[in-house]
């Protein structure tokens, strides 16, 4: 009789149901660990994406709709200069001296109804107010030492937009829109101006804002001189006016145009869109600061990590306990089977000793 020897390794092998237990949980381990960190990176990366291209699409909305108010704001301002020189005519300014109180009951209707201006004012040649909306008699206030005043010209097609000023006469900050007047076209007879309220402008821009963090939007002159801007009343500086891109973009006159302002030391990168007001030398700019961007962006990470992790960790330590205990019960399983495999060594063993006896 011949008997089979049988190889203990094999025999182990192919009785233990361990194995495939053990690798089965190990890749279910390394699932548990991989699959919640690609998720994490890819929604991150997506996200990122995504908000990016928001904030470019929000940025293009707020400059068209800060362009079409300054824009609306300037016709109007060009339409009552229109209307105040039709009503003087040629007067000289003892004759508008003369009618001050009739000029004056005009210029007040022309601007009722117009809370962002101030004022509809009629300057001399000597740059003293000879006419006012607002005043009459006109108090003894006088503009001749002010960059409007000598920089308004009849000939120019377009008013002189001042920096901010503040009002000797009642203390408000405005921006002033000046138009030089002409008798006959070929001499100057003063300077008709429109005052508006800086803070009017700075609320509707806060407005169209709404509660969106990180977005400013604002006003230059096409030198890139800053006009206001709407993150603070008291902030004159809308965050370009010493970027060089955007200052050489506003002397070429570009129409628009968008880039990210490095922060160079003095704060975040931002995002930019930036659009001429019409052909008026002005211009709006809406930025977004990175900073912003980051920080709403890291707390939605937060909150996914929190979503994903956590659950995929608890996987993971629950798969790690299991190896553990299979890790026992297959040291425990696999005493019995050695002395199972060496009594069936032991008797295949003695069966060929018999069998070579015989």
């Amino acid at each position: 009789m011949t008997v089979d020897v049988i190889n203990p390794s094999a025999y182990a092998a192919r009785r233990s149901p361990f194995l495939a237990a053990r690798r089965a949980l190990t890749l279910s381990l390394f699932a548990s660990v991989l699959v919640p960190l690609t998720c994490l990176v890819v929604h991150g990366y997506l996200d990122y994406d995504r908000r990016l291209a928001d904030i470019n699409t929000r940025l293009l909305l707020l400059s068209r709709v800060a362009q079409e108010h300054a824009l609306k704001m300037l016709d109007m301002n060009a339409a009552l200069v229109a209307r105040t020189m039709d009503l003087l005519g040629n007067k000289t300014r003892d004759e508008i001296r003369q009618r001050e109180p009739q000029i004056h009951r005009r210029l007040e209707a022309m601007v009722a109804g117009y809370p962002q201006i101030a004022s509809l004012s009629v300057f001399g040649q000597a740059g003293d107010l000879i006419a006012s909306s607002r005043y009459s008699p006109p108090p003894a206030a006088a503009i001749a030492d002010r960059g409007g005043f000598h920089a308004s010209s009849p000939w120019y097609p377009y008013p002189y937009i001042s920096l901010p000023q503040y009002r000797r006469i009642d203390g408000e900050t405005v921006l002033v829109s000046s138009v030089a007047r002409a008798s006959d076209g070929s001499w100057r007879e003063g300077v008709i101006s429109v005052a508006l309220r800086r803070k009017y402008l700075i609320d509707f821009y806060a407005h169209i804002i709404a509660d969106k963090p990180g977005y400013i939007v604002s006003l230059y002159r096409r030198e890139g001189a800053a006009l206001l801007a709407s993150s603070s009343p008291d902030a004159l500086t809308g965050g370009l006016e010493h970027d060089g891109d955007f200052t050489q973009a506003l002397r070429e006159n570009v129409i628009y145009g968008g880039f990210v302002q490095n922060g160079s030391g003095r704060g975040d990168n931002a995002q930019v869109s930036f659009r001429r007001v019409g052909e008026y030398p002005v211009y709006v700019a809406c930025t977004f600061d990175f900073a912003e961007l980051r920080s709403s962006w890291w707390r939605s990470i937060v909150i996914f990590a929190a979503i994903t992790l956590i659950p995929g960790a608890a996987l993971a330590t629950w798969i790690s306990v299991s190896l553990l205990r299979l890790r026992a019960y297959e040291a425990g399983w696999s005493k019995p089977a050695g002395d199972l495999s060496g009594h069936v060594t032991g008797d295949a063993s003695s069966s060929t000793q018999q069998e070579t006896k015989a």
